[in-house]
């Protein structure tokens, strides 16, 4: 005879079971990897704010250095327009440095 589901004792344990082990596998391959590319995302946005914070932090100490640099040989207007082009300067070559390293020789 067909033994009938509701009259097993276990019958309840065993559905439990199964779906507990679903629910398992759908989670291990939909929730976990999509938890890690949200976790990578919100580090990687946290990460990429701080540096451009501290590259913004630099870039304001530099300017303020070559100004007071300047304020010993040269009046206080001269030698912040004299900073900004030395900064500007700067720049102009590690662009075109960036550029001319842009395309190979081949």
């Amino acid at each position: 005879m067909v033994s009938n589901p509701f009259s097993d004792p276990n019958w309840s344990t065993a559905v439990v079971d199964f779906i507990d082990r679903w629910l398992g596998f759908v989670r291990d391959h939909t929730t976990r990897p999509l938890i890690a590319i949200i976790r990578g995302l919100v580090f990687g946005t946290m990460a990429l704010v701080g540096v451009l914070f501290c590259v913004v932090i630099l870039l304001i100490g530099i300017m303020r250095a070559l100004i007071s640099l300047g304020d010993v040989w040269l009046s206080h207007d001269t030698a912040v327009w004299v900073a900004y082009f030395v900064l500007g300067a700067f720049f102009l070559a590690l662009g075109a440095l960036g550029m001319r390293k842009r395309h190979s020789r081949d």
